[in-house]
């Protein structure tokens, strides 16, 4: 791959500034001279400055700070681009209109690279690890971050480039593997080895990082637990459920019910109780209009370009005193459409300085109960259970609205629930494509938006749910497109 073979030399140098350029040949492009590692990755605090520099190159708007966030909300069926558009990406309809193609990919590129330069770094640490000079213990939770990190980037790669398992399962494409700084890599591999890579760098991370401290702020770092909660949710992608179920009972045996937000302790902000791994935005990597936040909100000078469906307006409204309905407020088209999930700490200067989730304590219920509901532990029961554990804490009139359900219908409750509460946390279409749902968008939620009313219903295996290796990575290095494209 033209984009994975640069990064030895100047992302190495840039990353510790924090100022990483973003090059058009990060798989494959040689180094036109050689600039000493032992300038940069020779000790342990030098390798923990290039790890800070991963961790801001994941929460960047080109990565989990808005496009893949974004991504997954608006291909979904519950968010929507306003009539009247402000400031609007061409590329961003692109998505929203399932118009993608090789050569007009949406966002595709800009993630794609984000993602490699992210494990570029990645690479160069462990790498260099091992023989980096300073203190043992801080050289093992760096390695451990390290892979762990990886492993979450390629999985995000994966749900995102290649099918789904439940398609072909490991037969199908997978990713180009880069796993050290100096290989070449210009092969896809098979999307079996590909999860297997996926699960060896996350079990590689867990097996040496120290356990939780639990003190507020802690897991703006990929802590013990979070790795935990990152295997339950690769394992369900995987449609492994006994392993989904194991990893989210090693999440549930340190973070409980009492962890869980209530109705009325329901505050969608820094470092809740159920936080278990979320990434630091402050002043100096907010992106501001182009962050999260803004996307949603149009107050303070937010872009405020997606609110939601009706749809999803009246899914939110099912419950009695659900406080995810409270996030509902005033959209640009004058209605209350505008879900608010992404408060900016910072008023309207910063409008995306806030954290921005990447697993939280009720995504790990509700992985458990979809899990039982496919055959994991003792089935149903179980998953009503860990079901009805958050719908309590979700609803002033819990008799009325718990879960009784079983088999398909039990199913399609998890579903809902997890429609209601990871919307805007990365989920939305990756929901329907990894459990074969077909994607469908009434045409009433989607008046004058400029959708074609032929791609309104999608089939969750179609090419149109998935991104195209991108056109300029194909020229460069040849690497074989995806299937469909």
């Amino acid at each position: 791959m033209k984009y994975i073979k640069y990064i030895k030399s100047v992302i190495l140098v840039f990353a510790l500034l924090s100022q990483q350029a973003c090059s058009e040949e990060l798989l494959t492009q040689t180094p036109d001279h050689v600039i000493s590692e032992s300038l940069v990755v020779n000790s342990v605090d030098k390798l923990q400055n290039l790890l800070n520099g991963a961790y801001n190159e994941i929460s960047s708007g080109s990565y989990l700070g808005r496009i893949l966030y974004k991504r997954a909300a608006v291909k979904g069926a519950d968010f929507r681009f306003v009539k009247t558009i402000y400031n609007p990406r061409d590329y961003e309809q692109t998505e929203y209109r399932y118009e993608e193609s090789g050569n007009n990919n949406g966002s595709a590129e800009n993630l794609w690279l984000q993602c490699f330069k992210a494990i570029g770094n990645l690479n160069l640490i462990l790498d260099n690890i091992d023989t980096a000079e300073g203190d043992d213990s801080e050289r093992q939770q760096i390695k451990a971050q390290a892979f762990a990190l990886r492993g979450m980037v390629y999985f995000d790669l994966t749900r995102t480039f290649a099918y789904p398992w439940i398609k072909d399962q490991g037969n199908a494409q997978g990713m180009p593997l880069k796993l050290t700084s100096s290989e070449v890599v210009v092969d896809r591999s098979s999307l079996e080895d590909t999860y297997g890579q996926i699960i060896s760098d996350l079990k590689a991370g867990l097996g040496v990082i120290k356990d939780d401290t639990w003190a507020v702020g802690s897991t703006k770092y990929i802590t013990k637990t979070g790795i935990n909660a990152l295997l339950a949710r690769v394992y369900l992608y995987k449609q492994d459920w006994e392993n989904a179920l194991l990893y989210a009972k090693e999440v549930l045996a340190v973070k409980g019910e009492t962890d869980l937000m209530g109705v009325d302790s329901y505050v969608f902000n820094d470092y809740t109780s159920e936080s278990l791994f979320e990434m630091s935005i402050d002043s100096e990597n907010s992106v501001g209009s182009n962050g999260l936040g803004a996307q949603f909100d149009f107050r303070d000078g937010g872009q405020g370009d997606v609110i939601a469906t009706q749809t999803f307006v009246d899914l939110l409204q099912t419950y009695e005193g659900d406080p995810r309905a409270s996030l509902l407020t005033e959209d640009k088209e004058g209605t209350t459409a505008a879900f608010v999930k992404y408060i900016n700490r910072a008023g309207g200067s910063g409008l995306s300085i806030h954290n921005v989730p990447v697993i939280r304590l009720s995504e790990i219920y509700l992985i458990a109960a979809e899990a039982c509901a496919n055959g994991a532990g003792s089935g149903d029961p179980e998953a009503l259970v860990y079901l009805n554990t958050l719908i309590d804490k979700r609803t002033t009139d819990f008799e009325t609205f718990r879960a009784t359900e079983s088999g398909l219908d039990l199913k399609v409750r998890i579903a809902q629930e997890r429609r209601r509460e990871l919307a805007l946390e990365g989920h939305g279409v990756y929901d329907y494509i990894r459990t074969g749902a077909d994607i469908g968008r009434p045409e009433t939620d989607h008046v004058n938006t400029g959708v074609n009313i032929n791609n309104l219903n999608v089939s969750a295996t179609s090419p149109k749910t998935i991104y195209p290796i991108p056109a300029s990575e194909i020229e460069a290095s040849e690497m074989e497109q995806t299937e469909g494209y």
